[in-house]
């Protein structure tokens, strides 16, 4: 006998909903803490997307999605045969265990974790990303394989992925953000940042006391609104600054330019060289010294050094 046409769609629907179903494993668990106490939480998961975000006050919120890959079954025994989660009063520890069960590269997990505003973090991942938001801190934060952003972090940070992006924004004490391979952006750090990739782009905007080092290839600095004392280092890439000068900057490319936008009334002492590169310059305030004009200079104004140099790049003054 025939199936009418309809019947056949809904028992082939019915079986890949079973199948959805098969394939997707969740973990919802709430642990009570100390409201006087900070916690303290410990991360350590492989992969997959990591999310610690201000709750609630007095609790710890944990929810977990995972995903299998085609010919991947998950069930309610998934997440309880390979996550552990630890509590010591305020100290909570959260550990992802391998199990041959599950293969690790067949799964995707999505972690959230709502926390107390008093919360100090470190967290680990192989591969993935990690979004953590509106606490208290400090936080340590670790990556192999993908990206960090971090924002609204009352205290200090230290932000680091071999290969991935850093997008940092409003933290309130100093910042350490390291990429091996990968983009730095930051943007408004009053107590500054130590900014370091092997290869990437660094973009600050608006902070205090910063270095900024690029180590090899065409990655590029950017800052806007540099309110303190600057270090700037790039290989080929190029060193772009608009600011005022508020203390003293220090920049220096091998063999890309260094572009300076300065307001017309900044006072500042200007010492720029190039070993072979060229100047660019339309402020009066500047004169022309040194034998083959390769250097410039201006001294006297009582205002914050800038040292600038280039091996064989471009420096303009604008």
């Amino acid at each position: 006998m025939r199936l009418p046409c309809f019947a056949m769609i809904a028992i082939a629907a019915l079986t890949l909903t079973q199948q959805s179903f098969a394939q997707r494993a969740e973990i919802r668990r709430t642990f009570t803490l100390n409201a006087t106490q900070p916690l303290q939480l410990d991360v350590e998961v492989p992969s997959g997307v990591l999310q610690i975000l201000y709750g609630r006050d007095g609790e710890v919120s944990i929810t977990g999605v995972g995903r299998g890959a085609e010919g991947v079954k998950l069930d309610d025994s998934f997440f309880p045969g390979v996550l552990t989660v630890e509590q010591n009063g305020n100290h909570l520890s959260i550990r992802h265990v391998p199990n041959p069960a599950y293969p690790e590269k067949g799964i995707s997990i999505v972690y959230r974790i709502d926390v107390p505003y008093r919360t100090e973090v470190t967290s680990r991942m192989n591969r993935g990303n990690q979004n953590i938001a509106g606490i208290l801190g400090p936080v340590r934060a670790l990556v192999g394989t993908g990206d960090i952003k971090a924002s609204y972090i009352s205290r200090g940070l230290q932000a680091q992925v071999d290969t991935g992006n850093l997008d940092i924004q409003v933290i309130g004490e100093r910042v350490d953000a390291k990429a091996g391979v990968g983009n730095i952006s930051c943007s408004r750090l009053p107590q500054g940042v130590s900014a370091e990739t092997g290869d990437g782009d660094i973009n600050l905007t608006v902070v205090g006391p910063s270095t900024a080092t690029i180590k090899k290839g065409n990655g590029r600095i950017e800052v806007g609104g540099a309110r303190a004392s600057f270090v700037g280092s790039t290989d080929a890439g190029d060193l772009h600054i608009r600011s005022a000068p508020h203390d003293d900057w220090q920049l220096n490319s091998v063999s890309g330019s260094v572009r300076l936008e300065l307001p017309p009334a900044a006072k500042f002492d200007l010492e720029a060289s190039t070993d072979s590169g060229d100047f660019q310059f339309n402020r009066d305030d500047i004169v022309k010294s040194g034998f083959r004009l390769r250097s410039l200079g201006r001294e006297g104004t009582g205002g914050n050094r800038i040292n600038v140099h280039t091996g064989s790049g471009k420096i303009a003054i604008l």
